[in-house]
């Protein structure tokens, strides 16, 4: 009887580790193993004058000088094996979740919306797309040819001018605090909480969209680099349900994701980044989305401490192996400090930037807030581009299934 009470016991507590997180401290995913490495404590105060950047620190404006290549990081992705962070290519794929992806897009508005082309990969500046394209052949010693005289005309009247065409939108957003199908209840907080915020991937393609219940994730499965997820509208995933304790006043439940997790690039760039070594991960570059100062580097973190004050920032799962920036060094607005990558102590995790905004707060102190709308409006500035909001297409759950 004794015996079997245990093995009760076991089954429950393993059953409470299905769902992961990409959240710092006591963070789980899949396929749902514990981590082993701990990350250190965000500095608490923001008012302290940052300390001067090591001699070994690499320049992030020019990290192709003398001191290019990887910070020295001795913490990088402490647990992992040698090449990073491992996962496969595909899981099975679970019908049973719905990412939201069945119904055709609406604007808010009601009226359809036409569906997106999926990113490609840039071509190199000034190639044409690979073509040359010669300069016009001109014979040694030639006269330079001269305009034909015409008679002079009268100036035509001039027109009023016309209202410009409206912009037509490059990518689709859900409105804050909507969530995906049964992933948890998001934050009613909907306000840019840092209206001035660059956006932390320097210029490559971006969706913000949970990684753990789209295809490739733990909970729905199937292939991380499906082009459905770079065609998908932005959706919000602070506050989704992990098996986590974290809490925070902007949610109204505990063991809650505190950060907004974005999808980089396209599906060309995410099979090409998945067949590279780990530590040798460098074609989406991510940067600081304030001035301040780098005030800890964790083993699969970047905290950057703003100088505005009141602010701190954290990257998750860069290819910590090849940081452009160290502990103690301070950084500019736009400056790179290192590449997307999936870097998570030896727990399998997609490729994609999880990044957190924390507050001090007037009432609770220091606080994780909801980072999706300060994202949202920084990318509408990085693409010149007011985007389109969808229409909500379902009640939100309350609990994962």
């Amino acid at each position: 009887m004794k015996r079997s009470w245990v093995k009760f016991g076991l089954a429950a507590l393993a059953s409470m580790s299905l769902l992961g997180a990409c959240d710092a401290n006591n963070v789980l995913l899949w396929p749902w193993v514990e981590i082993a490495a701990k990350e250190e404590a965000v500095p608490e105060d923001p008012t302290l004058p940052p300390p001067p950047p090591p001699l070994d620190a690499v320049d992030p404006v020019n990290p192709s000088g003398p001191s290019a290549g990887g910070v020295p990081n001795p913490n990088a992705n402490t647990g992992a094996p040698a090449d990073g962070t491992p996962f496969p290519e595909t899981i099975p794929e679970n019908p049973n979740i719905d990412t939201g992806d069945g119904k055709p897009l609406e604007s808010i508005e009601g009226e359809p919306l036409p569906p997106l082309p999926a990113p490609t990969e840039p071509t190199e500046p000034g190639s044409n797309g690979g073509i040359l394209i010669p300069p016009p052949y001109e014979e040694p010693g030639a006269p330079a040819p001269t305009e034909p005289t015409t008679p002079e005309t009268p100036a035509p009247t001039p027109t009023p001018p016309t209202a410009p065409a409206p912009v037509a939108a490059s990518f689709y957003f859900f409105r804050p605090g909507n969530l995906a199908p049964s992933s948890g209840t998001g934050s009613t907080e909907a306000a840019v909480l840092v209206p001035d915020m660059l956006f932390p991937i320097k210029d490559a393609p971006a969706v913000a969209q949970t990684q753990v219940y789209r295809y490739g994730g733990g909970i729905k499965g199937g292939d991380q680099c499906d082009t459905r997820n770079f065609t998908a509208p932005w959706r919000d995933n602070y506050c989704e349900s992990r098996s986590t304790t974290n809490t925070t006043p902007w949610c109204a439940k505990t063991g809650v994701h505190l950060g907004q997790d974005i999808r980089v690039g396209t599906p060309e760039g995410c099979k090409a980044e998945r067949a590279t070594t780990a530590a040798d991960r460098a074609r989406y570059e991510v940067v600081a989305v304030e001035d301040g100062v780098i005030s800890n580097v964790g083993s699969y973190t970047v905290t950057l401490r703003a100088d505005s004050g009141g602010r701190i920032y954290r990257y998750l799962h860069l290819n910590m192996k090849k940081l452009k920036v160290a502990t103690n060094q301070t950084v500019k607005k736009g400056d790179v400090i290192g590449y997307v990558s999936n870097d998570f102590g030896g727990t399998p995790t997609t490729l994609h930037l999880h990044f957190e905004i924390k507050l001090n707060t007037a009432t609770n102190g220091w606080q994780y807030a909801p980072p999706y709308a300060s994202l949202l409006e920084a990318y509408k500035r990085r693409e010149s581009n007011p985007g389109a909001q969808v229409a909500d297409d379902f009640l939100v759950a309350t609990t994962p299934r």
